[in-house]
């Protein structure tokens, strides 16, 4: 049962990682917020070379590693909120290749805000 627990924090804390990745930008922009634009930034850079490279995310391979260890057989497999989220990050009728052009786009116009927007110099 440890294990998943493991597994369902896991993905809860994959959703939190891209709620951050979408809301962070507006939210950052908005307040100017310097340091966390930058790491918001930084963090875009990584999802983009992972989507262009087709690799898979770590936390992708952590969480089927840990709900392969549950050896529990419920008949219910998981809790509903999980299964929610999960189908909110593992989207099922959209490409790999939308997805990474999408986020793409979305790199551009977070790259844009900085000419347009520029941080704040103390």
């Amino acid at each position: 049962m440890g294990c998943k627990i493991a597994a369902d924090l896991l993905i809860f804390i994959h959703f939190l990682w891209i709620l951050f990745i979408i809301l962070g930008f507006p939210l950052f922009l908005y307040f100017n917020l310097a340091k966390w634009r930058l790491f918001h930034l930084a963090t875009l850079t990584v999802t983009i070379i992972m989507q262009l490279t087709r690799i898979i995310c770590p936390l992708t391979y952590l969480e089927a590693y840990l709900k392969s260890q549950d050896l529990s057989h419920e008949i219910y497999p998981g809790s509903f909120i999980i299964e929610a989220i999960e189908k909110v990050i593992y989207v099922q009728d959209v490409t790999l290749e939308l997805i990474a052009f999408l986020t793409l786009i979305y790199f551009i116009v977070v790259l844009l805000s900085f000419w347009l927007r520029p941080i704040k110099r103390k």
